[in-house]
């Protein structure tokens, strides 16, 4: 028999408060945030290999976020916690769950706020042990203690920082330091509270010290004792003796301390270690006390404390640290970085109150990495931005070098004292190695600086005075044994290198840990691709991830609009052929609202379509619902929006199908693949909108702009600075895949000087062919080939209305996006030039818009349904009703007094209110709707010539028409002028179906079958109905539920343009309905 493996790895869930807390220390009371009232907060203690449950509950009056220190967070990089880089802010009153395991790290971490300066007071150690039945490599202490040094203001630490925000001045220095959080008896009031540390004669214990102070690197000394350094930021090291530790913030020391010493009271004792020249910092010092259990009551012995500026000492301790075997040193570099770190004055801002500008001769400090002064972003955490696609957050132009070399730590010339600012960051791929030389400068002064990097550690291969040089420094590398740290001491005008490999997908920070100076920008972040396959792959975000509601601004004014989790456009999911989606849907907003997945074909499962009122009960304020269902055959992009009212303005994201594992696309593989939602802002909540034409029986307001990417581009005012740019790279073919989610409005696409090869269409191949303009309805996808075959340069993606309706009011701008070529020439000549425009086509360019529409193939031979059992013919298109009597002319603003209306087949549909028609269908509710839905126009008439006014008013109801399982439709849809003709984006749901024609005028049968195509007509889910025209599909009724067909102008569709079909179970469970899921919302 083989023994199996065994794991004791264990799930630790912990619950933390945060809140304020009355605390006093120096003679004061003041109300500090702290996490369960303890200060510091509480230890938490696993073994490597188990996880971490941690639920974090704001109850203070600040934003907050947990950062775990030095934790790799493999894979997990959503509980990292730096505020507005892994996640958004836990807002006041809201919580979130950090969940992550430990896996190969032994030895001491902590865990501390991201937020501002709130981790001056939210702190604690995370104690990591060996797996049970392993042990120390060293003997077992008899006693094991944490010793979190900190720093204590006698003010509340976020005025501090704010009010040196507010006056460019260095913050008030801080008041006293704490040996967990007790100063000690050297401070006023703080003797009956000082930290007594018990051993006994001869025991050897082990010291756990983190230094958790927030900008200060502080020495560390036991009276007369000595220590065994093992250990440094969960790693172990190679055991050496000193009698003094210099730790900067951020860093943990693991040290054994042998009681050898005769029976007595010794100070633990720590202070500053301040090597920036001149600038004022807290030179007190703080003590515990090591106390002999059999000590006599004489004054404690106090170590003599290396002098503050102490240099060679904090050199001599942090360079003898060693691994303690050979290690892995990465030798293959596949990026040579080399990041000039230090501060920076900028000049004060023309207009500027000096009392805004109170840094050195009237500027305000600043800091840096190769010039670029971080800039949190404050809408999206840059996770989120990354992983789903989201522009304007962040740019990936970090520079690898200084853009200008200089002599780093000698005399630099004040022109470099003012950096830029952005969210620039670094990109890597998984599996690159990367060097790292950290150079500090003497811009302003010269200072150590504590460089942390999250989600990794690093090897430090050597560090050194002065400028690097490659020619004379890099024979001091150690490449055998160098130390594993996530905090590097940054001497104080020298330079430290480092090596790591981009083996953790996501996000991370790279910052000074002095918390000043990250405030000031002295920061930057890599961004690490996901490699192959799931373990190389970041997880999903956590359905509780905390994200941002606020207003959005485009036109100049900042809106409230609804959104999913705080996005414009939400999520883009992605997905493979043959995966399950589970969606919970929790509404947090004031409206109702109901999520449909367009396009996905919903084999049994129509209770997850989504339309209101139709497949399902809205989603009230305050209440969730879980869509479940399967992506069977299709491939390729579809998207998902709100189907409630107008809110699918801003409520919708894509929904990308790749082929199955193994499988790839019928076409070459892209580079890149893009998804470019085009979409319309109204300058007023969607919601009134529609509302006030519903009122009023008048056309609603035309849209402000039209959006890419939820940006309407910088043809638009103040919208510049947040033009989408889709970068390319010379020669490379990349993958656009294009969805027109805009509300109301068919759009051309072109992008200037290119040439498109289309690929796919809602979520189905098509035989290749070439264009250099599309045309989409709303609801419609094409997935298109773009190579970046031009010269070098930045070139508009483009779209702009296609408006078929004569007459009716439209929004006539242009919105853009760049697409920008990446290569070397283009940077030097492209940046400042302004991109080329693509020629869009007429507004009312039919003939452009039928060139492309009729285009579409199926890239074979297809089985077409040709014994066809309902022959149905539905005419569509609008209507004017008169205005009833006793109506005020107020609510009858249509053209002469009317209301407007649309229709099928003289039906204007009228959504039920009190059940859906799935659930009356499936229930046999009575009531709910008719199933006398006319399969042919209750009277011929010329449908596209000058058609008689009594024809112009057509009846309501909710009237559907029934199929039985597996019966084959052709319907024969017709364009009519009763009021306008215009072009109709008609969907279907649950079915895809082919289209065999179009053609312009009134559907003839014995002249226009001839021109249908049976061999390979295109399958969509959205047919565009040419203006004055016809289309012709045909499908077979495969899926069981209530399917709605409507026209995707949303105005239409409001108004009426709407039928239903009820299609019969058929014979055994893969022909029947799957019953209502439990949370299905009642209405």
């Amino acid at each position: 028999m083989s023994e199996m493996p065994i794991t004791n790895a264990k799930v630790h869930n912990h619950n933390f408060v945060v809140q304020a807390t009355p605390v006093k220390r120096l003679c004061k009371i003041q109300n500090i945030i702290t996490v369960n009232g303890m200060y510091p907060g509480p230890t938490l203690e696993v073994q490597n290999g188990d996880t971490l449950v941690v639920n974090v509950v704001n109850k203070a009056r600040y934003n907050v976020t947990i950062h775990w220190h030095g934790v790799r967070q493999i894979r997990t990089g959503w509980a990292d916690g730096p505020e507005f880089v892994t996640q958004c802010p836990i807002r006041p009153g809201k919580s979130y769950t950090y969940r992550f395991t430990i896996q190969g790290q032994e030895g001491t971490l902590w865990w501390h706020a991201h937020s501002s300066w709130l981790r001056a007071t939210v702190y604690g150690a995370l104690i990591i042990r060996p797996k049970e039945g392993e042990s120390y490599p060293f003997p077992k202490p008899k006693r094991e203690t944490a010793l979190l040094l900190g720093e204590w203001w006698n003010k509340n630490p976020i005025d501090v920082v704010r009010q040196a925000t507010r006056t460019g001045a260095a913050p008030n220095v801080s008041d006293a330091y704490t040996i967990n959080g007790q100063p000690g008896d050297r401070y006023n009031c703080s003797s009956k509270d000082t930290l007594i540390v018990p051993v006994a004669s001869g025991e050897t214990n082990l010291l756990r010290v983190v230094n958790s102070a927030l900008n200060q690197q502080l020495f560390f000394r036991v009276a007369r004792h000595k220590f065994t350094v093992v250990g440094a930021d969960a790693s172990y090291v190679k055991p050496f003796t000193t009698s003094v530790l210099m730790l900067g913030p951020g860093q943990t020391t693991d040290v054994l301390i042998t009681a050898d010493q005769p029976p007595a009271k010794y100070y633990i004792a720590a202070r500053a270690y301040a090597s920036a020249q001149g600038a004022p910092f807290d030179n007190t010092t703080t003590t515990a006390i090591l106390e002999y259990k059999s000590a006599n009551s004489t004054k404690p012995h106090m170590p003599r404390m290396p002098a503050f500026n102490d240099t060679t000492t904090a050199t001599s301790f942090t360079t003898k640290f060693r691994s303690p075997r050979k290690v892995q040193v990465p030798t293959k570099i596949d990026h040579n970085l080399f990041f000039a770190v230090g501060l920076g004055l900028n000049n004060c801002p023309r207009g500027v109150s000096r009392s805004r500008c109170q840094g050195p001769n009237g500027t305000r400090f600043t800091a840096s990495m190769n010039n670029v002064s971080f800039v949190l972003p404050s809408n999206f955490s840059m996770l989120q931005a990354h992983q789903q696609g989201i522009p304007g957050v962040f740019t990936t132009d970090f520079p690898a070098n200084p853009p200008r070399k200089f002599d780093y730590t000698g005399n630099v010339s004040r022109s470099l004292w003012q950096p830029i600012t952005g969210t620039k960051v670094y990109r890597l791929k998984y599996g690159e190695t990367v060097q790292l030389v950290l150079q500090g400068t003497s811009i302003f002064t010269a200072e150590n600086h504590p460089i942390h990097l999250h989600g990794y550690d690093f090897y430090i291969l050597a560090e050194g005075f002065g400028n690097f040089n490659p020619s004379r420094d890099t024979a001091k590398f150690n490449l055998v044994d160098p130390p594993l740290r996530n905090t590097a001491s940054l001497p104080v005008g020298g330079w430290t290198v480092i090596r790591f490999v981009a083996d953790n997908p996501g996000v991370w920070l790279l910052h000074c840990h002095l918390d000043v100076h990250i405030t000031w920008g002295l920061a930057m972040a890599f961004v690490v691709e996901n490699g192959v396959g799931e373990l190389q792959t970041l997880e999903p975000p956590p359905a509780d991830h905390p994200i941002q509601a606020t207003p959005v601004k485009r036109l100049c004014k900042s809106h409230k609009i609804i959104t999913v989790n705080g996005m414009y456009p939400g999520p883009t999911l992605e997905v493979q052929n043959g995966d399950t989606l589970v969606v919970n849907v929790v509404n947090k907003a004031r409206y109702n609202v109901t999520i449909h997945w367009h396009g996905v074909r919903q084999l049994r499962t129509g209770w997850a379509d989504g339309p209101e009122f139709v497949t399902q009960c809205p989603i009230r304020p305050g209440k969730s619902y879980t869509y479940r269902f399967t992506i069977q055959g299709q491939e390729g992009t579809l998207w998902w929006h709100a189907h409630s009212s107008w809110l699918r303005a801003t409520v919708y994201g894509a929904l990308i199908i790749r082929p199955k594992e193994g499988e790839s696309y019928p076409f070459p593989k892209p580079k890149r693949e893009t998804a470019l939602l085009l979409g319309e802002w109204w300058n007023k909540n969607p919601i009134d909108v529609v509302r006030q034409a519903t009122r009023t029986g008048a056309a609603p307001n035309v849209s402000d702009a039209y959006t890419i990417n939820g940006q309407p581009g910088d043809r638009y005012n103040c919208s510049s600075k947040d033009t989408l740019i889709v970068p390319v790279a010379s020669g490379e073919t990349n993958l656009l895949r294009v969805v027109n989610s805009a509300l109301n409005q068919q759009l051309f696409f072109r992008v200037a000087r290119h040439k498109f090869t289309v690929v796919g269409a809602d979520a189905s191949y098509v035989k290749p062919f070439t264009t250099s303009v599309l045309m989409l309805g709303p609801g419609q996808t094409t997935d298109v080939l773009i190579t970046a075959d031009q010269p070098p340069a930045k070139y508009y993606i483009a779209a702009r209305a296609y408006a078929s309706a004569q007459g009716a009011p439209f929004d006539n701008t242009t919105t853009t996006a760049i697409l920008e070529y990446k290569s070397a020439s283009c940077s030097a000549k492209c940046n400042s030039t302004k991109p080329h425009m693509p020629r869009m086509p007429a507004f009312n360019d039919t003939a452009t818009a039928t060139s492309f529409t009729t285009k579409f193939r199926s890239p074979r031979k297809v089985q077409v349904p040709t014994k066809i059992v309902h022959n149905l013919f539905f005419a569509v298109g609008l209507g004017l009703n008169n205005c009833p009597r006793g109506v005020s002319r107020s609510r009858c603003q249509g053209p002469n007094g009317t209301r407007f209306t649309a229709s099928m087949n003289n039906v204007s549909f009228v959504l039920p209110s009190n059940f859906s028609m799935l659930q009356a269908h499936q229930q046999g509710i009575p009531g709910v709707f008719t199933t006398d839905f006319p399969a042919n126009p209750p009277r011929k008439f010329d449908y596209t010539g000058n058609v008689s006014r009594s024809l112009w008013q057509p009846i309501t109801g909710t009237k559907v028409y029934k199929l039985k399982y597996g019966e084959t439709v052709q319907l024969v849809l017709q364009g009519t002028s009763i009021f306008t003709a215009e072009n109709h984006p008609i969907h279907l749901h649950g079915y895809d179906f082919y289209i065999l024609a179009e053609g312009f005028g009134n559907f003839n049968p014995s002249r226009d079958t001839a021109k249908f195509n049976l061999v390979d007509p295109p399958l969509r889910n959205t047919a565009s109905l040419p203006v004055g025209g016809w289309t012709v599909i045909r499908f077979v009724a495969d899926n069981p539920g209530v399917w709605l067909l409507h026209c995707h102008l949303d105005v239409h569709i409001t108004w009426g343009l709407a039928m239903a079909f009820v299609v019969e179970n058929g014979v055994g469970e893969l022909q029947t309905l799957e019953p209502p899921p439990a949370d299905l919302p009642v209405c």
